[in-house]
């Protein structure tokens, strides 16, 4: 025989008592889960319990409601400053846009005229000089000459050539023809050159034409250089006196200007 005997198998009540145990264990423990869960219902309760948690219920919706509506008024401020953030941030931008396009940081197109001087004009320099005050005066918005953006720091000269004087803009020389372009409100700016002893006539008095025309769109290059500033700080100034307008400007006739820069 062998050293491993081996074990003698279950007796059938064995098994039939395992199994009764395991279900009366299975039971009792679903008997007594739901003993709890009805304890803690609401139908377990007394009365005096069921008013006691009913007011501690109401308190904290109270509560809630509070918080929430407090939640909402600080969405609503939160939203005005956020309006009002964007608000302010879209008047920055458009400022910054416009200051860049008057400083001429940016091309810019709009109606106007342009003014066009053939090569057989003695032109010098002062000659230019007279006309974009002129265009200034009347209201021009950007100019370029032969597509040089004049701006504030924008130089004009007159340099000898091997045949004759030439002119130049920031350093550049300008070759003919030279055309001249204005954007601002074209019927004004024409007027502006050639009412009767105005631009026009004078420059014609030294042989000089200008060739004037209208346009509903011009298109005016950013320019080319910006000349850094040097010496110019920010500093605090007094707030500048109220604008008095001209009457003339205000009904609409232009002014002639006397101290025109440059005038021959």
């Amino acid at each position: 025989m062998s050293s491993a005997k081996k074990k003698a198998p279950l007796a059938r009540w064995q098994v039939t008592v395992t199994i009764v145990l395991l279900f009366t264990g299975i039971l009792l423990s679903l008997q007594f889960r739901t003993q709890q869960d009805f304890r803690q219902s609401l139908a377990a309760q007394k009365p005096d319990d069921l008013v006691i948690i009913w007011k501690r219920l109401a308190e904290k919706r109270e509560r809630l409601e509070m918080e929430i509506e407090e939640l909402r008024k600080q969405q609503r401020l939160l939203e005005e400053k956020s309006a009002a953030g964007s608000t302010a941030l879209s008047h920055v931008i458009t400022s910054l846009d416009r200051l860049r396009m008057s400083q001429g940081l940016e091309s810019v197109k709009g109606p106007g005229i342009t003014i066009t001087i053939t090569g057989d004009a003695m032109l010098l320099h002062y000659d230019l000089v007279d006309i974009v005050n002129e265009l200034r005066a009347t209201g021009a918005e950007a100019i370029a000459i032969n597509d040089h953006r004049v701006i504030s720091t924008s130089g004009f000269g007159d340099k000898d050539g091997a045949e004759n004087i030439y002119i130049t803009v920031n350093g550049e020389r300008l070759y003919f023809p030279i055309v001249i372009k204005a954007i601002g409100e074209p019927s004004t700016l024409q007027t502006g050159l050639s009412f009767p002893g105005g631009i026009v006539d004078n420059f014609r008095t030294y042989g000089i034409t200008l060739e004037i025309q209208k346009h509903e769109e011009i298109v005016i290059p950013a320019a080319k250089y910006i000349s850094p500033w040097r010496y110019a700080r920010q500093g605090t100034a007094p707030p500048p006196p109220p604008i008095q307008l001209n009457p003339g400007v205000v009904e609409g006739e232009p002014v002639k200007q006397d101290t025109i820069l440059g005038k021959r």
